[in-house]
């Protein structure tokens, strides 16, 4: 069994803001936390961890991204009840212009994955693509 992870996604040159869940985190469960491996972190990527369901509550999050000019935010990741949407709802109330990324969610529950497709905006792999070759 993996952490509950899941990552920011920010167009700046290529950086991802991986956002790592650590609530109960302990040394006997450690192991629990781990990175998935298909998880590719990158030497320019930023981790940043997390007690709080949203990323922007009681971290630097807001500020980094302020630092760095960053106003689109790409979100994907696991617990979509939670995690997902209250960092989405986070960056709404901050004035950033959060997306989910479409097949880039999960949860344990169905039903929550189609009521976030849709009721909040989304965006697909190939406009990322296209946006990044421009």
């Amino acid at each position: 069994m993996y952490q509950i992870y899941f990552a920011l996604m920010i167009m700046l040159s290529s950086m991802v803001i991986h956002v790592q869940d650590i609530e109960g985190l302990q040394e006997s469960n450690r192991e629990l936390f781990n990175t998935i491996p298909e998880i590719q972190i990158n030497d320019i990527d930023l981790i940043l961890t997390k007690v709080n369901s949203s990323a922007f509550w009681k971290t630097d999050l807001e500020q980094i991204l302020l630092n760095h000019g960053i106003e689109l935010l790409i979100i994907s990741g696991f617990a979509a009840e939670q995690c997902i949407l209250f960092t989405y709802n986070g960056a709404v109330e901050r004035g950033f212009k959060p997306v989910i990324l479409q097949k880039g969610i999960l949860s344990e529950f169905s039903d929550v994955i189609t009521s976030t497709y849709r009721d909040r905006n989304l965006i697909s792999y190939p406009v990322i693509e296209y946006l990044v070759k421009k």
